[in-house]
């Protein structure tokens, strides 16, 4: 069983995430904070599993906190609880940044039917966190910690008073006309306690959901302004784990990209326009939120938007633009990146590289098997040592579907080449 500390300034909420958590059975909170500050000092002197951290806190702030754990290299495994607000959204992307495992979106009312939604996203956030590969195994290493110590510290006590005991002995004989042997001038010093190392549980594969045709609710928009034909487009899939990548990623790509690139990132509404800001900043390309009708335009990074799906539509003069469609949500996700995949079986593009990062699950194998049949493409997945969740990547791979496989840190680099 998992033990969790819950943070929250509100005691509401407090309570309803408790009987939350405490319902299933793999969890149990164990610990409760109102502010940041006591928040991390129960962190940094408690082995908790899980931290359910809300972002808004008094004292200091959540994304603070997680700064303050990282500078003090104190471990920690936290699931956020944000709000839509753009402040806090941009607080999340940061957060992640320090190494949160997932968030998710607080209610803005508080009734049942909310509260039914807000559980059931809490509850498999959590589950899927124990699954990452970046999990930490904070209780045990806690405990294997203390073990050591307490050894030690007992080992120590029993040879200082083997030490009094001869030096007493010594003294003895030397009073009593024996001949007296010199006390020692070499400490004695205790063996090493014996270290174990701290093995973590493989991450089990998530099975992959039927394919499901989407239609479109809506027509293609007229586009705007004016396009550029490119030969070649990127299209890049990721889910959990996904804005750490992208944060390492993106960067790397150098300003003269010479294609568009767009992708699907599984993100609630209200947080890609912070992820796409956050990574425009720290990244040589241009990088934003996709917006509906804009064309697509060579060294720009476009992210599907939170809520919508993107499809990749042409104009007479096959020009790349985009289309976001508000059907509904795809084997459960929006946006879905087999719908991006399946969209661009109707493009006239030379080639497609199809690139498919960390994340839950398996988004994106069936879209890029349905685009082989229709165009060339050149599929890179990110190896699997450096996934967050080998869930994505694994589909495309045992799909027989890559034609690459890349760590992380070299994947920008691979589709330069392939360019």
């Amino acid at each position: 069983m998992y033990k969790i500390l819950v943070v929250d300034d509100s005691a509401l909420m407090r309570r309803v995430i408790c009987d939350i958590i405490n319902a299933d059975s793999d969890f149990r909170v164990v610990d409760v904070s109102a502010d940041g500050e006591d928040a991390y000092n129960k962190i940094k002197n408690n082995p908790y599993d899980l931290v359910v951290l809300d972002m808004v806190l008094p004292k200091l702030q959540g994304v603070d906190l997680l700064a303050k754990l990282c500078n003090d290299k104190i471990p920690f495994n936290v699931v956020l609880v944000s709000s839509i607000l753009k402040e806090d959204t941009e607080s999340t992307i940061r957060a992640l940044e320090y190494g949160a495992l997932d968030f998710v979106v607080k209610p803005i009312r508080s009734g049942s039917d909310t509260r039914d939604v807000f559980g059931r996203q809490l509850i498999t956030s959590l589950h899927n966190a124990t699954k990452q590969s970046n999990f930490k195994q904070i209780s045990a290493r806690r405990a294997a910690s203390d073990a050591t110590k307490s050894i030690e510290e007992s080992r120590r006590s029993t040879f200082e008073r083997m030490e009094n005991v001869r030096k007493s002995l010594q003294a003895a004989k030397g009073g009593s006309g024996s001949a007296q042997t010199p006390p020692s001038t070499t400490p004695v010093t205790p063996p090493p306690a014996e270290r174990r190392p701290v093995t973590q549980a493989p991450t089990p594969a998530a099975s992959a959901p039927p394919p499901v045709e989407k239609k479109s609710s809506s027509p293609p928009p007229k586009p705007v302004g004016t396009g550029v034909r490119t030969k070649k487009i990127i299209a890049l899939a990721c889910s959990t784990g996904g804005p750490q990548a992208l944060h390492t990623f993106i960067p790397m790509l150098p300003a003269t990209l010479s294609v568009p690139l767009v992708l699907v990132q599984h993100m609630p509404e209200g947080f890609t326009a912070s992820l796409a800001a956050r990574l425009d900043q720290i990244s040589a390309v241009n990088v934003k939120e996709a917006e509906n009708g804009e064309y697509f335009k060579p060294g720009w990074v476009y992210i599907t938007p939170g809520g919508k799906h993107m499809e990749i539509c042409e104009d007479g003069s096959h020009a790349a633009y985009c289309h976001l469609d508000d059907s509904p949500p795809v084997n459960s996700l929006k946006p879905c990146a087999d719908v991006m995949y399946r969209s661009l079986s109707k493009s006239s593009f030379d080639e497609i590289i199809c690139v498919v990062l960390t994340g839950m699950g398996a988004d994106g194998s069936e879209g890029i098997k349905y685009l082989n049949q229709y165009k060339r493409t050149y599929v890179i997945s990110q190896e699997a040592s450096t996934c967050v969740v080998y869930g994505m990547p694994k589909a495309v791979e045992q799909g027989g579907l890559a034609n690459e496989v890349a760590p992380l840190k070299s994947v920008a680099n691979a589709i330069v080449k392939r360019l």
